[in-house]
């Protein structure tokens, strides 16, 4: 995750520098990659899923994200820039579903949660060490976290193509299709999770900054100390999120997380700013029973659909960032009152909690049902949930 969140606090100054610091261009550059991501991932699910060498497809795509990444940097057009950057999200992406994919096959069973709980522990640290270690780069130049970000992606590509070669071998083409996904909740409820997940990240990531200074006013430095309440509570949970979900049916999970998530987004636009920190710090957790989750039930499709498992998850999530940040634009645009700074804010706020609500509701009854299975699998495995 290192060389995409490396790119993030520099996309301002490298736009200032080299593209006419045009404000359209910053955001297009934000999005497109999340566009592409959400095109390429099922195609990687799908080469996995057919048993190809998952180390090849790692090579290729780490290979492509950093060259990407340094002929980004170069002195080039902003529409050469911006076309690059949409192939290198699905690059990026793409090679972050092989790897998910990976992880799951290492865990067995029981193991399986706790494995994906490492793995995404490990995702959201990289997002809040990116951000950090990316701000620190462009004091020596506004490209230096792409030339970083694009070295880091070729020694993947290295390490990968030094590793042993995959024991894979060619099957019949049994990948999870759009038509089958959505007759299966068992993975449509889970990556309706993720879309809605992202899409909230994407509704808040910039609302919320602007909220906190106007409103509340708010320095920068106490906004990134927020944000950064949110990222690593998030992170550190994540791992125990995956093994409480080995003793408390994980639907049930799901469920309270995503009630508690919604509570904060639509709590946020009314409380004291001391107050702030403590519903970041809930977001957090409540994000990492979410992800933690949606990741456990990717991982436990079976071996010749997980591949495409983890892609829709990964391509739920990029249309959900694709789609939060302007949705969020539209509701401040069109709600937004001079009389009360605020009020288009809010909305934002609210519109996010509300697409956690919907998400529930359309999702409610799967998750009822699946969390008196599995508090019935978990009896029979010797634990005894609470009623």
């Amino acid at each position: 995750m290192l060389p995409a969140t490396l790119v993030i606090p520099a996309i301002r100054p490298l736009f200032a520098a080299f593209h006419g610091g045009n404000e359209g261009s910053m955001h297009a550059f934000s999005a497109l990659n999340m566009l592409g991501a959400a095109l390429a991932a099922p195609i990687v699910g799908r080469l996995l899923d057919r048993g190809r060498d998952p180390r090849r497809i790692l090579t290729v795509l780490a290979m492509a994200d950093g060259v990407l990444l340094l002929a980004i940097s170069c002195r080039i057009s902003t529409q050469a820039v911006l076309a690059l950057r949409c192939v290198e999200g699905g690059a990026h992406v793409g090679a972050a579903t092989v790897l998910l994919a990976e992880m799951a096959g290492l865990g067995r069973d029981a193991g399986r949660g706790r494995v994906m709980g490492v793995a995404g522990a490990a995702i959201i640290f990289a997002i809040a060490l990116g951000n950090t270690l990316g701000s620190l780069l462009i004091a020596l130049d506004s490209r230096a976290p792409l030339w970083a970000g694009g070295v880091l992606a070729l020694g993947i590509a290295g390490c990968a193509g030094r590793s042993a070669a995959a024991t894979g071998v060619e099957r019949a083409a049994k990948a999870l299709q759009l038509r089958e996904l959505f007759q299966r909740r068992e993975l449509l409820v889970p990556i309706g999770a993720a879309f809605v997940g992202r899409f909230t990240v994407g509704c808040i990531v910039v609302t919320f900054a602007l909220f906190a200074h106007k409103v509340h006013g708010l320095g920068d430095s106490h906004i990134g100390l927020l944000f950064s309440a949110l990222t690593l509570s998030f992170a550190v949970f994540m791992y125990p999120a995956s093994r409480l979900a080995e003793r408390v049916p994980p639907a049930a999970l799901l469920l309270g997380g995503g009630l508690t998530y919604s509570a904060v987004l639509h709590g946020l636009g009314h409380v004291p700013s001391a107050w702030l920190v403590l519903l970041m710090f809930a977001a957090g957790i409540a994000s990492a029973f979410l992800f933690a989750t949606t990741l456990n039930y990717a991982a436990q499709a079976r071996e010749d659909q997980r591949g495409t498992a983890m892609a829709w998850v990964n391509a739920a999530g990029a249309l959900g960032m694709l789609l939060g940040p302007a949705a969020a634009g539209i509701t401040c645009a069109v709600l937004g009152s001079t009389a009360d700074p605020g009020a288009g804010y809010r909305a934002v706020f609210h519109l996010a909690g509300g697409s956690v609500v919907l998400w529930l509701l359309l999702g409610s009854r799967w998750l009822l049902r699946m969390a008196a299975a599995e508090r019935l699998a978990l009896r029979d495995r010797g634990f005894a949930p609470a009623e």
